[in-house]
């Protein structure tokens, strides 16, 4: 059963450890350039652990917003290598080598081929000749502990899962980019990820009607990414209204742009919805800042 609770009441801060159940925060709902509700990443926690899927451009701040920083932060997941989902991993890495009072290396969770791309393509420029360790450059591995996930599969569809003390997180490959690919094989790597066999998170994707559909059949609750307009490199709401009502009944929206509650601005009038996701079949738009427990 999912309860929606108010978090972070009389300035305290997020705590990072639950009574043993499941909760998700998004600690931003908002698209790359959203300006409104931070960027789409993501904090999952039960009982001792924690994950934190995403750490983009606006992370630290949307951490700081909940009274964390991004030390306290002891697990990260990144899903792909756009700014909004990993322009805050450089932060992370230096401060965490760097400030006194650091507890050490954080963990991430990642993929070997994925591992390298993010390093060569993205971290490397900030981080690589910050010293020299024994003569050769830093590594991500002088940054992070690396956890890296098994190869299984999950509804006939190829996935990788790494278990996090009572968190089982499944990661799914989905086609977000280039706009030209046809599927996931012709993308760069993306993806989403699916909690515990309950909640599942589609990651920046573009619209494909069998993704959310097969994982429908075991998700308790659906977080799908969703954008006002059709074309480009995501989902729209055009196309999520496709989705079948049982389906829909499951799925917030997330990941929207700043102008999601001003349906007149994105609807016309001769679309056979009316933008506002609850009178469309949907669950709702995902919300900032509180959490989504399961019990």
């Amino acid at each position: 059963m999912m309860e929606i609770n108010e978090i972070c009441q009389n300035g305290e801060p997020l705590s990072l450890k639950t009574d043993g159940h499941l909760r998700i925060v998004f600690i931003g709902v908002g698209s790359a350039f959203a300006k409104r509700r931070r960027q789409s990443n993501i904090l999952i926690i039960q009982g001792d652990h924690h994950v934190l899927v995403d750490c983009g451009t606006q992370g630290p701040l949307a951490l700081n917003d909940l009274g964390l920083d991004v030390l306290a932060v002891r697990c990260y997941l990144p899903t792909h290598s756009h700014a909004d989902h990993v322009g805050g991993f450089e932060e992370i890495a230096l401060s965490n080598r760097y400030t006194p009072h650091a507890e050490g290396k954080p963990q991430m969770i990642i993929l070997r081929d994925y591992q390298d791309l993010l390093w060569s393509k993205t971290l490397a420029g900030g981080a690589e000749f910050c010293e020299a360790n024994q003569g050769r450059s830093l590594q991500i591995t002088d940054f992070f502990e690396i956890l890296r996930p098994n190869t299984d599969q999950v509804e006939g569809r190829k996935v990788w899962v790494y278990n996090h003390g009572p968190i089982e997180i499944i990661i799914m490959r989905t086609r977000h980019f280039p706009d030209s690919a046809v599927n996931v094989d012709e993308s760069q790597w993306c993806c989403g990820v699916f909690i515990n066999r309950k909640v599942w998170i589609s990651g920046d994707t573009m619209f494909d009607y069998e993704y959310p559909t097969r994982f429908a059949k075991q998700a308790e609750a659906m977080f799908h990414d969703c954008q006002m307009f059709v074309g480009g490199v995501h989902a729209s709401y055009h196309e999520l209204m496709t989705l079948s009502p049982e389906i829909r009944k499951k799925m917030f929206l997330y990941h929207y742009n700043d102008n999601w509650d001003k349906p007149t601005t994105w609807v016309k009038e001769s679309d056979p919805f009316t933008g506002i996701p609850e009178k469309d079949g949907f669950q709702g738009w995902a919300r900032q800042q509180v959490a989504y427990d399961f019990k």
